[in-house]
């Protein structure tokens, strides 16, 4: 089932500060409601939502994010970590997409990242735990040109919204749309105990373009604990003569591969 437009005001509803999940997605003109893992579970009848389902607000951490739980975050009870939904929303290539958090009033210096994957026919039956599927179409690090460096402590400063652009020429079809927070807080320690907050949720791209996205990177696979220049480093170390570098690779756009690390990710 196809998903094409959900409207509703924006949730205001907060949760334990410490943490955070995208509570909503502005895709183009169509605002729609993500899976809210407090609530949506006791729902009778169940809810038909486009993100694909997560355990809480908390973080894929403690070594398990070289598990099939850093592709969308951990399942939600009693259901396999990322498992596939059954509908879809619809947004034109090229169209602006934001991400309303959960109010993050995080300690949790480190980068913002979204990828796409494509799905290859309908995302129901599309995993995304496997091969080099995962293409960076945005990424935000450390960036001293602004008052706040670490692009997730800006979150707060935007309202706790995150906006990106989707490529203009993306070809149409059913594709994952994955957005997450990287935590460095703790990494100096171990690089196991990075906190990653993803998530994933299924749009269908319209228009006329005609790129498919390029091979990208293995998710999991692409994120490893021995990483010394993106997951296990000390954070208050990166300076501008210091500049850090965000896993995953590199950003894929319009004009193909780019080495920017730090892109505008604001309303």
């Amino acid at each position: 089932m196809r998903l094409t437009i959900i409207t509703g005001f924006l949730l205001l509803t907060t949760y334990v500060s410490a943490h955070g999940y995208v509570q909503q997605i502005q895709l183009g003109d169509s605002l729609v409601d993500a899976w809210n893992p407090y609530k949506d579970p006791q729902k009778d009848p169940s809810v038909s939502k486009i993100t694909r389902h997560f355990l809480n607000n908390g973080p894929v951490t403690d070594g398990e994010f070289t598990t099939d739980a850093i592709t969308c975050n951990y399942g939600a009870k009693g259901e396999d970590n990322n498992t596939p939904v059954n509908v879809t929303a619809e947004v034109p290539a090229g169209s602006r997409v934001t991400f309303y958090w959960t109010d993050w009033q995080s300690d949790h210096p480190g980068p913002i990242m979204t990828y796409l994957a494509a799905c290859n026919g309908p995302c129901a039956d599309f995993s995304g735990s496997s091969g080099n599927v995962w293409v960076k179409i945005h990424q935000a690090g450390y960036d001293a040109s602004f008052g706040t460096p670490w692009a997730s402590k800006r979150l707060p400063e935007q309202n706790s919204t995150w906006t990106i652009t989707l490529p203009a020429t993306l070809a149409p079809g059913e594709y994952l749309l994955r957005h997450e927070i990287l935590g460095l807080q703790r990494t100096n320690t171990d690089g196991s105990l990075a906190q990653f907050y993803p998530s994933c949720n299924q749009i269908t791209i319209t228009g006329q373009g005609t790129t498919a996205l390029p091979e990208g990177i293995a998710l999991p696979g692409a994120y490893q604990p021995d990483d010394t220049t993106s997951i296990f480093l000390e954070y208050r170390d990166i300076s501008t003569d210091n500049p850090y570098t965000a896993p995953g690779g590199q950003v894929w756009g319009d004009e193909g591969w780019s080495g920017e690390q730090n892109m505008d990710g604001t309303q």
